[in-house]
């Protein structure tokens, strides 16, 4: 038997984040928490939230101290000034750090501190009850499509496995926010280089679903659109960034791209995600640089799925059979890496080598290789790392 989650309402157009104050009363909330970051906040973009809920009468309350890699101690700090404020629905304002954020401070606000019991790879999704407060999501990139998605990324503190500290994920279906507000007005600030980076995550949410080993056929449908819509626009917004349309397709696009992965993620997130907290790179950018260097390494297992994605890509491949047109998806999104300008390599990105085997060996740690088309060992972690280097 197979349990499918669709998304929640979701409402897409230029000025949907005007609904947001009416959204919270449909709830019966009286003061929402507004969850959002520095650079949401600096970008203008908060206030715009702020005007909707006061343009009907709600008062709010906001915690804006999220990191761009948020830390199970800043999600502790969250929590105490929901229950501080008297809150009762909570709103996400931000990437997907942000609504990331804002999934672990609504869980803790009905369950026992701290996370640790709930990450993923300790069972913890048998642990998370449907009790939580409302979440109303605006994305302000068009990326993770964490509005739309099961999981949660945080770093965790308490787990010192690196130099550092290890990202783990909370998973559950009731992550998935209760309304998505998709507004592209919102998204045309982005510079070219966040562009560039959120557009090749969600093209990456893409690929690694449409390969990944679940039985899924309607997240491989909406994969595969998804990747049409990316692929279509991701030059013009990185080139022209105040075409609305292309900006809405985008954040669109990265929405279905999430909901797709549903269906499972690969080796690229078991990768990208230990780079975040030990680079630090960009998870977009990560996922940009590893992600010709695994779909190699999966060929083997997964020509014809690729060639299918070539297709999604917008790639003519007539008279070619499925090696070449799976090979072909590859050259494209190498082609895309160099016409957004990413690095050329993790070390140009800001990787030092030295940390290679130990983060080859906290990737194995990840649940997202375990639905690879192709098993991974943690030498194959560590191979993947050189080739992207």
């Amino acid at each position: 038997m197979l349990s499918y989650f669709l998304p929640p309402r979701i409402e897409f157009g230029d000025g949907t984040i005007q609904n947001l104050g009416e959204h919270v009363k449909a709830f019966d909330g009286k003061k929402p928490l507004l969850v959002s970051d520095a650079g949401v906040i600096n970008a203008g973009l908060l206030a715009k939230a702020i005007d909707a809920l006061e343009a009907v009468g709600l008062a709010h309350a906001t915690y804006s101290d999220i990191e761009p890699n948020p830390t199970d101690i800043s999600i502790t700090h969250g929590v105490e000034a929901y229950k501080a404020e008297v809150c009762d629905v909570v709103i996400a304002v931000g990437g997907g750090s942000v609504m990331d954020a804002a999934k672990a401070l609504r869980l803790l606000t009905t369950h026992e501190p701290p996370l640790e019991p709930y990450y993923a790879d300790v069972g913890g999704i048998e642990r998370i009850q449907d009790d939580m407060p409302p979440l109303i999501c605006v994305p302000t990139t068009a990326g993770t499509g964490s509005e739309v998605s099961q999981g949660a990324i945080i770093t965790d503190t308490s787990l010192q496995t690196t130099d550092r500290w290890r990202k783990r994920a909370i998973v559950t279906p009731f992550n998935m926010a209760d309304v998505a507000l998709l507004d592209p007005g919102i998204t045309l600030g982005m510079p070219p280089a966040l562009t560039a980076a959120t557009g090749m995550d969600a093209i990456t949410h893409g690929i690694e679903a449409y390969v990944a080993t679940k039985y899924h056929p309607i997240a491989e449908g909406v994969a595969l659109q998804a990747l049409k819509m990316l692929s279509t626009n991701i030059r013009q917004v990185y080139h022209h960034g105040v075409d609305v349309v292309a900006r809405g397709e985008m954040l669109l696009g990265s929405c279905m791209a999430a909901f797709s992965f549903q269906k499972g993620l690969g080796a690229v997130h078991s990768l990208a995600h230990q780079l975040s907290t030990d680079a630090p790179i960009p998870h977009g950018v990560a996922n940009a640089i590893l992600l010709p260097p695994v779909m190699e390494f999966n060929f083997s297992h997964a020509s014809e799925k690729y060639a299918e994605v070539a297709r999604a890509l917008g790639i003519n491949t007539t008279g070619m059979d499925s090696d070449e047109a799976g090979h072909a998806a590859i050259d494209k999104i190498r082609e895309f890496n160099v016409e957004l300008n990413m690095p050329a390599g993790l070390g140009a990105a800001g990787l030092d080598r030295k940390k290679i085997p130990k983060l080859a060996a906290d990737a194995m740690l990840d649940h997202c290789h375990k639905f690879n088309p192709r098993e991974c060992t943690e030498a194959d972690m560590n191979a993947l790392f050189e080739a992207s280097f």
